[in-house]
């Protein structure tokens, strides 16, 4: 006796949206206008153009008319404006609840000396608001142990560096300006511009 399955369905589900297209599509409909949404877009307006067609290529109807006096939803355009604001909404819900779920990432960052690391802390909080960041200040002597033991997981620190940079990435994060102070009676007081030929002894 064998078993008789039914035939497998197979779901269709058509073409995937590009998130990208809804997007720019949600604002030519805002706009009415492609000039206006290719400046808020900050695109070209063929560019525009073109990946509106491909997203009506995609939905296989036309979602825009162009007038002399900008543009028109047609009936497709004004059913599916909805459903992709709804999409789009959906999107960003979807984004934050996976970020949300992640436990906030703890980010130690090491100083040395009389570094100032604020700069470098509120960067980071400007770019990852969702990480804890500490700071710890580190000597000349322990800084290459703490980034190679990853007590820290990066470091602010003066080039040249009083420790071995192999097996570093080193960034650039701003320069300084060097000064020199003297007495006023120094006979460098008074100078515009100073070297180090000119302090050298």
């Amino acid at each position: 006796m064998s078993d008789v399955f039914p035939p497998p369905v197979r779901a269709d589900l058509g073409p995937d949206l590009d998130l990208r297209l809804v997007r720019y599509f949600t604002v030519v409909a805002e706009q009415a206008s492609f000039g206006r949404a290719a400046a808020a877009l900050h695109l070209a307006q063929p560019s525009l153009s073109r990946q509106i067609r491909r997203l009506e290529a995609q939905l296989g109807v036309r979602l825009l008319d162009r007038t002399s006096r900008g543009s028109v939803l047609t009936a497709a355009g004004r059913a599916f404006l909805p459903q992709a604001r709804a999409v789009l909404q959906a999107a960003r819900t979807a984004m934050a609840s996976a970020r949300e779920a992640e436990p906030p990432r703890s980010v130690t960052i090491g100083h040395v000396d009389d570094v100032v690391v604020t700069p470098a802390v509120r960067d980071l909080h400007r770019r990852r608001p969702d990480a804890r960041v500490r700071t710890r200040h580190l000597t000349s002597r322990t800084a290459h142990d703490a980034l190679i033991g990853r007590q820290v997981d990066a470091l602010v620190a003066r080039s040249p560096f009083a420790f071995p940079a192999e097996g570093l990435r080193i960034s650039v994060l701003y320069e300084e300006p060097r000064v020199l102070v003297v007495p006023i009676a120094h006979r460098l007081a008074g100078k515009d511009a100073v070297g180090p030929a000119d302090f050298a002894q």
